[in-house]
């Protein structure tokens, strides 16, 4: 079994030599992976199965070809909760939800996001949940693109103003968040993205030590990063 995780790329339009490099992963990929998982973020924005922009367009095709050869499974992140089942049908790829499990050689394996786990950010989790509400979903898929543009353009905003206007610690994930979680899904692995802080951590319980490891991302570090697992061995890949 050999399986890649990447999180928090944020491609947009504005990354060309970032999408290039994912592109030729992907190549490498289609022939050597089983599943590739993307666990949010990999999106710099994404407002709608709608916005068939040419770089959109560039990821859908290259998304098709890969999903003719091995899986990909995509959990939204909070940048790119947006896309839907149009995206997944016309690309192949399966979109699953927060907090989904995988088992391998006897491991249970949590996939989150990562924002799930920053319960200090009282205030992000309601935006959250506000944004996110299947309800509101549904009439901002309604709105014209245009609109949505100009809504993402407030929203980051306000997003800059209010970011590092508390301690820093409320912005990361909470270990005892992380451990409530894990043990509710028996999990002894966590694999994540969010808050750009790669790397390996030992969450040590009285009932199961829980192992977490941070998807290195695109935008705060040298672009490239991923977390593999071959052989029931997990490496954090970084590029330099």
């Amino acid at each position: 079994m050999k399986l890649a995780f990447i999180s928090d790329l944020h491609l947009s339009p504005d990354t060309p030599q970032n999408n290039q490099l994912l592109f030729d992963l992907l190549k490498t990929w289609q022939h050597s992976l089983d599943g590739l998982y993307i666990l949010g973020d990999f999106f710099d924005y994404y407002l709608g199965d709608d916005d068939n922009n040419e770089f959109t367009l560039s990821i859908k095709k290259a998304f098709k070809e890969f999903t003719q050869y091995a899986p990909i499974y995509f959990l939204v992140g909070n940048h790119d909760f947006g896309l839907g089942k149009i995206f997944a049908r016309e690309t192949g790829i399966k979109i699953i939800p927060d907090l989904s499990i995988i088992k391998i050689a006897g491991n249970t394996i949590l996939l989150s996001h990562g924002d799930t786990f920053c319960t200090l950010d009282v205030k992000y989790q309601r935006m959250k949940k506000i944004l996110q509400h299947p309800l509101l979903m549904y009439i901002l898929r309604k709105t014209p693109l245009s609109w949505r543009y100009k809504l993402k353009e407030t929203l980051e905003k306000k997003s800059a103003g209010a970011f590092n206007s508390m301690p820093e610690n409320t912005y990361h994930v909470v270990d005892s968040s992380i451990v409530e979680i894990a043990l509710q899904y028996q999990a002894n692995l966590v694999i994540h993205g969010h808050t750009h802080k790669p790397g390996r951590y030992l969450i040590k319980t009285d009932n199961l030590d829980i192992w977490r490891y941070e998807i290195p991302d695109w935008s705060d570090r040298t672009p490239g990063g991923y977390i593999l697992l071959e052989n029931e061995v997990i490496q954090i890949i970084t590029l330099v």
